[in-house]
């Protein structure tokens, strides 16, 4: 989906068949991925990885949508005898999950994209059950709680979002992380956030943890027993690599 300075999104890079409204719902987070990533390169934040990363996250998104809608479609249109057979057995059983997935179209988790800093003890554990929500893990995108201001998912469009714990020094953190990340970066204690203090009980948010939020609201990092060299690690990750200076 990347080719030098080639992007392609939408319909041009994937062509999935209308089942679960998963062809134009899929093509606004391409865009999403690749505004943010282009914005950075453009301004010399990035590092060599950030660009190629949107080939890496939305292709695995684009093969998950093919693979929900290539099943329904060979339940509509079955080409084998084998296919037909199934068919045949899910209608006269009255087994409708086999007809439909129950899923429209849904965010795809960057849980194993190389922007995401894994943490063993906060594992993705896989798509929930319909109508379920998944806990917050790297990779997976940050819930929009309502905030006296706003929503929190608004508090993440201008750059990198910390979001702190009550036993991290927030102080200690924008000072060092000042002076080395070169990308637009707001660092906020979870505490300050909705004026009630919880927000972390909300979130599952532990009081040494800092959260790094990416620009498109996923979350790039959770770090227990966080310090701000943890924390610069985790941005310099997200954002493919420092640049070159």
């Amino acid at each position: 989906m990347r080719v030098g300075r080639v992007l392609l999104a939408g319909d041009c890079a994937h062509l999935v068949a209308p089942f679960g409204a998963r062809g134009l719902n899929s093509g606004v987070p391409d865009a999403e991925n690749a505004a943010w990533k282009l914005a950075f390169a453009l301004n010399g934040w990035a590092g060599p990885g950030l660009l190629e990363s949107y080939h890496t996250e939305r292709h695995a998104a684009a093969l998950e949508n093919l693979e929900v809608t290539a099943a329904t479609m060979r339940f509509l249109v079955p080409t084998t005898v084998e296919e037909r057979m199934r068919r045949r057995a899910a209608l006269e059983g009255g087994r409708i999950e086999e007809v439909d997935s129950g899923r429209f179209a849904e965010p795809f988790w960057y849980v194993d994209s190389p922007l995401t800093t894994p943490e063993p003890t906060r594992p993705f554990l896989g798509r929930p059950p319909k109508g379920a929500v998944c806990p917050p893990a790297p990779g997976v995108i940050l819930p929009d709680l309502p905030l006296p201001g706003g929503r929190l998912r608004e508090y993440t469009r201008e750059g990198f979002l910390v979001l702190l714990g009550d036993m991290c020094d927030s102080s200690l953190f924008v000072q060092v992380l000042g002076k080395v990340i070169p990308a637009p970066l707001a660092v906020r204690g979870l505490a300050e956030m909705d004026g009630t203090g919880t927000l972390a009980e909300r979130l599952g948010a532990g009081p040494d943890e800092a959260w790094l939020i990416r620009p498109d609201s996923h979350i790039a990092a959770i770090i227990p027993h966080a310090g701000p060299e943890s924390v610069v690690a985790a941005v310099s990750r997200a954002l493919g690599g420092f640049p070159d200076t």
